[in-house]
Order: structure tokens, then C-alpha cells, then sequence
């Protein structure tokens, strides 16, 4: 038997496992980016909210672990008035956000348009024209300062009171305020009126001589509150949304079942009593998933959602309010339902 060649045999060796770790980096690199991408934690949905009673059921979801149990991350980011949620919204900051229907139709305020997934409720009398004692009809409006948030809104409202109380906009003094000056406006006197909503209509009924002249009971239908998401993000993380949404019909069986209950856990954050919030949501109806999907409709049929949002666009048109308004079959996506 001839000798082995020590030297030769540790330099195959080396050779061997050099190779090995070459292989191994090699695969390494190339798994890199998706063991990257699946160590990464996941970024929650954002979504924006204002103060307005009904849109606590996203905190009630929250506190109760309903989004924890649908296993989806659901960051609520609270804002004072629509203004800074458009703001955040343009900034790439959220991901999504609750307002009016005819917020988001004014195409002239998107680049990146969002998409209607739910109705959240019917303000039914939790929107008003609040006006000093004294001030008995519409038509005694005139020559007197009236307050409004200068958004969708705002705008609409003012414009439906005027119609119906048959006056022209030169014929009062409207002042453009966010809903907080507003108030304290109102406080000192230095307004007649001014167009709120809950929670500071109650807060105003309670601690100032005012009284409701005008609110959505008369426009019955007419304001309609919406969930709303970027597009990118409903196509790319379509079944975290569809979880955050089970989340939402949780919530609203919750305070349908147990209202004294769910409200005492949500009137904390708007700081009101129990009451005084049961009161509040009585200015609102809040769909559940059935009445979703009426509105809402289906690939083969559109809802009363869009009759609203046809009612709507041409409105915020014929007013100048935006020189689009987007159409229900541009902005509803029923397809979020289905799978409830």
C-alpha cells in the first residue's frame, strides 16, 4: 500500500470546507431578505379618529382584546378635529380613518383617494346648529354670526340650514372656526350660533343658555360616518383589515348587548358620564353587519350607500365645495364583508 500524503489530505479538507461555507453564505445571502422580512415585526394598522361617541367602539375593540384575539395590530390615533386627520392622512401617517361620507368624495383633498369599507353610524340628531336663547326660526338667523368648521361637513351643513330656512349666504355672517374655538366663541359671546356635533353639543346644552335650532334629525340620512382606507393598504394587507373589521362588529354587538356596560368603558376618553354618553349615542344609529351589507351592496348590486353618496357628490358640486366629488362605485368596497 503506497503512503497517503498528509498534506495533500488537509488541503482537500480545507478546500472541502471552504467550499461548505462559501455554499452556506451564499444561501444565507440569498435567504436574508425573507428572513428579514419575517423577523421584521409587522407595523399596526393606524387608523385616525375624532371625537364623536360612536367612533369609541374602536377603543371599546381595543380595550376589550377584541383586535388582539382577531390577531391584528390596530393602532388608534386621536385627533382634535377632520383637519389634522386629512393632514396625517396626506403625510403618510395613518393608514386609514373615520369621517363623513362626503369627506371623503371630495376628490380635490386626494392624491391617493381612499376606499369605503363600513358605515360606522347615521347621525341622527348628534349634529346640530346650537343658537342662543331667544333664536326661535331659522329665518331669525339673519344678520347674525354663525360658527362652522370650514370642511366637507361643516360646509354642508351650513348649506342645508340656509336652504331650508330659506336664506342666502350673504345674509348671515358665517365665521370659519375649528369646532374648540368654536365653543369658546360661543361661551363668550362673541357668536349667536355655531354648527357642532357630540361631544360638545351636550357639553354646550348642559353649561351654556343654548338651544337646538336645527340638527341631523331634519336631514334624516343625509350625514353618514364612514371607515375609510388607503387603497395600497386594503390590497396589501387585505386580511388584516378584514380582521379589524370583525373587531368593529364585536364592539357594536357588545353595546347592543350590554350598553351600560360598553359605555361605561368608552364615556371615560370623552369625558362624560355613562348617561350623558348613552345620550349622546342616541344622536346616531350604528349599523351592524347586516345592515353593512344592505348599505353597502354586493358585486351584483349596489346599496343605499350609493343613492347617498349620488345625493352627496352632486351637492358638494352644485356648491363648489370640490370640482369632483367621487361616486360610490369609486370609492365602496362591499368585497371586505364577504368574508365576515
Amino acid at each position: 500500500m503506497g503512503r497517503i500524503d498528509g498534506g495533500a489530505q488537509v488541503d482537500g479538507r480545507l478546500r472541502e470546507v471552504k467550499s461548505a461555507l462559501f455554499l452556506a453564505g451564499f444561501v444565507a445571502f440569498l435567504l436574508s431578505p425573507i428572513v428579514s422580512c419575517l423577523s421584521r415585526p409587522k407595523e399596526p394598522l393606524r387608523i385616525g379618529v375624532n371625537a364623536w361617541p360612536p367612533f369609541e367602539l374602536l377603543d371599546l375593540a381595543r380595550g376589550r382584546g377584541y383586535f388582539a384575539s382577531e390577531n391584528v395590530d390596530v393602532d388608534l390615533v386621536d385627533f382634535s378635529s377632520y383637519t389634522g386627520i386629512l393632514r396625517s392622512y396626506h403625510q403618510g401617517n395613518i393608514d386609514g380613518f373615520l369621517a363623513t361620507l362626503n369627506e371623503v368624495q371630495i376628490a380635490d383633498n386626494f392624491q391617493d383617494q381612499p376606499a369605503v369599507i363600513l358605515v360606522v353610524d347615521y347621525s341622527f340628531g348628534g349634529d346640530a346648529l346650537v343658537v342662543r336663547d331667544g333664536i326661535t326660526h331659522l329665518k331669525e338667523l339673519r344678520g347674525k354670526r354663525i360658527a362652522f368648521e370650514e370642511s366637507a361637513l361643516g360646509s354642508y351643513e351650513l348649506e342645508r340650514i340656509l336652504e331650508i330656512g330659506g336664506l342666502k349666504p350673504e345674509e348671515i355672517i358665517a365665521i370659519s372656526r375649528l369646532p374648540e374655538e368654536a365653543e369658546q366663541d360661543f361661551h363668550k359671546g362673541r357668536v349667536h350660533g355655531l354648527i357642532t356635533y357630540e361631544p360638545g353639543l351636550g357639553r354646550l346644552l348642559r353649561t351654556e343658555r343654548a338651544r337646538i335650532l336645527f340638527s341631523s334629525r331634519d336631514i334624516p340620512g343625509e350625514i353618514v360616518d364612514v371607515m375609510a382606507m388607503r387603497r395600497s393598504v386594503l390590497n396589501q394587507r387585505a386580511d388584516e383589515v378584514r380582521r379589524a373589521i370583525r373587531a368593529w362588529f364585536r364592539a357594536v354587538e357588545e353595546l347592543k348587548d350590554h350598553p351600560h356596560a360598553a359605555a361605561a368603558e368608552m364615556a371615560g376618553r370623552q369625558r362624560m358620564t355613562v348617561e350623558e354618553f348613552l345620550q349622546a349615542l342616541r344622536g346616531a344609529r350604528i349599523p351592524d353587519l347586516a345592515e353593512n351589507r344592505v348599505l353597502l351592496g354586493s358585486a351584483s348590486s349596489q346599496g343605499r350607500l350609493h343613492d347617498t353618496a349620488t345625493r352627496l357628490a352632486e351637492f358638494l358640486v352644485r356648491h363648489k365645495l370640490t370640482g369632483k366629488a367621487a361616486s360610490g362605485a369609486e370609492l365602496i368596497r362591499a368585497d371586505f364583508l364577504d368574508a365576515m
